[in-house]
C-alpha cells in the first residue's frame, strides 16, 4: 500500500474553509477511484494553521492515475487560494500498519 502525504500551512483565519473544501472537494475527488483505501486529514496542536492530508492507495499504478487526473490537478488550482505557499507532497510506501 501507498501513501501521498501533503503537508502545508494555511492562510491565517481560513482553516474552516479549507477543511469544508477538503470535506466537499478533496473527499469526493477519490471516492470510487481505483486503488483508492481511505484519507484523514490531519490539523496541528501546535500551530492551528498547519496540517497534513494522507491518502492511501493499493498501487503506485492507482496513485498515479489520480495524481495525473485533470479532477486532481483542478483542485490543486482551486486550493492554492487557501495556502501560504508553504507545502509538500511526498509518497511513501507503507511497511507496517495497525489500522
Amino acid at each position: 500500500m501507498y501513501a501521498r502525504v501533503h503537508w502545508g500551512k494555511i492562510k491565517p483565519g481560513m482553516w474552516d474553509e479549507y477543511e469544508k473544501f477538503y470535506d466537499q472537494q478533496v473527499v469526493k475527488s477519490t471516492e470510487g477511484k481505483k486503488g483508492f483505501r481511505g484519507r484523514r486529514l490531519l490539523r496541528s496542536v501546535e500551530n492551528p494553521e498547519e496540517g497534513l492530508s494522507i491518502s492511501l492507495w493499493e498501487t503506485t499504478a492507482d496513485l498515479e492515475s489520480y495524481i495525473k487526473s485533470s479532477e486532481r490537478k483542478d483542485l490543486g488550482k482551486a486550493a492554492e487560494r487557501l495556502y501560504t505557499g508553504e507545502y509538500w507532497v511526498k509518497h511513501f510506501e507503507i511497511r507496517s500498519s495497525t489500522i
